[in-house]
């Protein structure tokens, strides 16, 4: 029976032919550990070569944890007590080395150019014919198998703990940073080690501020707490957002969340296979415009597919005409800005079934009053 490694490995192969390239060089943590399960540090340059011969690991180590489907590591030094090296220098010969021996030399390859440093990638243009393989990635990996839907469920389950120790901690005289920190240490604790958590995270006015990050700002009565969460937690991503206030919400308040929780509505009703992502954008917008708010409509996507990455394609965007497939897992996002009455977004997780959606999220997708 093949392994999911094996099974992963042969998804990139076929989609790597299709796309004109003899073979890959992995170089995205992201897409490393969708091979194998590792997750290389942030710091750490690996590369899986996946060639016509072998398919060979570059790195500084060996990962023990990792279930390979790589045949042998090539390890390079970063460090010795006797005498200066080159880590640089020698994680490039390490790679040439393996591009060689997986039977690359002078064939195309595709290679996630963007991310790919200029030390790494000039001599490796000198051996290759290097192609940009970013979209291939992101079109291989749009449909999740078993193992990673299970994977985001449990990772989307977390973020409703974390929305939850939000809601006990928001009160007047708490710091944005209190609440953010009280979230940290939940979502830490719930995986049992250090979490990469992004977030957008405002309150008040500065709830209507592009990307908000957490800030030393007090909660006052009234005002108005965005917070989008989309942390990668041990290899998957989770991406949702809720809405809270501070005290009781008025009546304006939550009639505009009430009109987000309706283009929601609208959006999970149509989510199945064929739908296209363009679709899924006019029907959310069409519901914020029929309920008065088209002036303080989102001007940022609909949403977009997470789960490797946030984000990741397709984009619900009116320019993307994607067709939803069964396995899909997509974020859903619309917001509402109003310059009096604060800025909300609300935000669900769907796995796309044969005939229709599954959502992910837990926490109630209400305005939270932090009463």
């Amino acid at each position: 029976m093949m392994t999911i490694s094996a099974a992963r490995l042969a998804v990139l192969r076929d989609a790597a032919a299709r796309a004109g390239f003899q073979g890959l060089v992995i170089n995205q943590p992201a897409y490393i550990f969708y091979l194998s399960g590792w997750l290389p540090p942030a710091d750490v340059a690996a590369f899986v070569v996946i060639g016509p011969r072998d398919t060979l690991l570059v790195a500084p180590f060996a990962p023990g944890e990792a279930v390979a489907p790589w045949r042998q590591t090539y390890v390079y030094e970063t460090f010795r007590r006797d005498r200066l090296v080159s880590a640089l220098d020698n994680g490039v010969a390490a790679l040439l080395q393996a591009v060689a021996d997986a039977g690359l030399r002078r064939l195309p390859v595709g290679v996630a150019l963007a991310a790919l440093p200029a030390a790494y990638a000039l001599p490796l243009a000198q051996v290759a014919q290097l192609h940009d393989a970013r979209d291939m990635l992101f079109r291989a990996t749009m449909v999740k198998d078993a193992v990673a839907q299970q994977a985001i469920r449990a990772r989307v389950a977390i973020l409703d703990r974390a929305f939850a120790v939000a809601a006990r901690t928001i009160r007047p005289g708490v710091s944005e940073m209190q609440v953010f920190t009280a979230i940290y240490a939940e979502i830490a604790l719930a995986i049992g080690a250090q979490p990469a958590l992004a977030c957008v995270f405002g309150s008040g006015p500065r709830t209507l501020l592009d990307e908000p990050q957490p800030s030393d700002r007090v909660l006052e009565p009234g005002d108005v707490v965005l917070i989008d969460l989309f942390p990668t937690l041990r290899g998957y991503v989770a991406d949702y957002t809720r809405c809270f206030v501070v005290g009781p919400a008025t009546d304006a308040q939550r009639a505009q969340h009430m009109a987000l929780e309706r283009a929601l509505a609208a959006v999970e009703q149509v989510l199945r296979p064929g739908v296209s992502a363009a679709d899924i954008d006019r029907i959310a917008r069409h519901s914020i415009e029929e309920a008065g708010y088209g002036p303080w409509c989102y001007q940022h996507h609909t949403g977009h597919g997470f789960g490797l990455l946030a984000p990741e394609p397709p984009w619900l965007i009116p320019a993307d005409t994607t067709r939803l497939e069964a396995g899909m897992v997509l974020a859903v996002e619309p917001g509402i800005y109003h310059p009096v009455h604060g800025g909300m977004r609300l935000e669900g997780n769907y796995l796309i079934t044969a005939n229709g959606c599954e959502s992910l999220t837990g926490y109630p997708a209400t305005l939270t009053e932090c009463v």
